[in-house]
């Protein structure tokens, strides 16, 4: 009784954090977001879920690509191919399923490499996160031509 109370509350005022609750996230999915103000359309798609046992915490990894974005650059529209996040960065962005099926990358090299650095996972929303990407980019040295 109180599920279905809760469940017609979030309908009735379009909560998307319980929705998101209410929901099973799958692979395949793509996810409208709480974006950054200059990333208006940006989606994400959930990529691989994969589940850990034996992590102390966020044993259930999303694998995230998103699309869509604009990093240094506001006339460039750019892709993240991959993301891991915890369901709680998921459950604090998400804000309803997308009917649109845009071409997103694969994730299989960034998931590889993630595996193999033993690497972490997000836990914040999603918007934080790409302010964090742009930052860690405006800080690499620039490319150079080769000769």
């Amino acid at each position: 009784m109180v599920l279905k109370a809760a469940l017609a509350l979030a309908l009735l005022t379009g909560s998307a954090c319980a929705l998101a609750k209410a929901n099973e996230y799958a692979e395949g999915q793509v996810w409208e977001y709480k974006t950054r103000p200059q990333d208006p359309g940006s989606l994400l798609k959930i990529q691989k879920i994969s589940t850990y046992p034996t992590r102390v915490e966020n044993r259930v990894i999303y694998h995230l690509s998103i699309i869509g974005v604009h990093l240094n650059d506001p006339a460039t529209t750019r892709t993240i191919s991959h993301v891991p996040v915890s369901r709680e960065a998921l459950d604090d962005s998400v804000t309803r399923l997308s009917p649109a099926r845009p071409f997103f990358p694969a994730a299989t090299d960034g998931i590889a490499e993630w595996r193999k650095a033993n690497g972490g996972v997000f836990t914040v929303p999603i918007a934080q996160i790409i302010n964090i990407v742009e930052d860690t980019m405006s800080k690499m040295p620039a490319a150079r031509a080769v000769p």
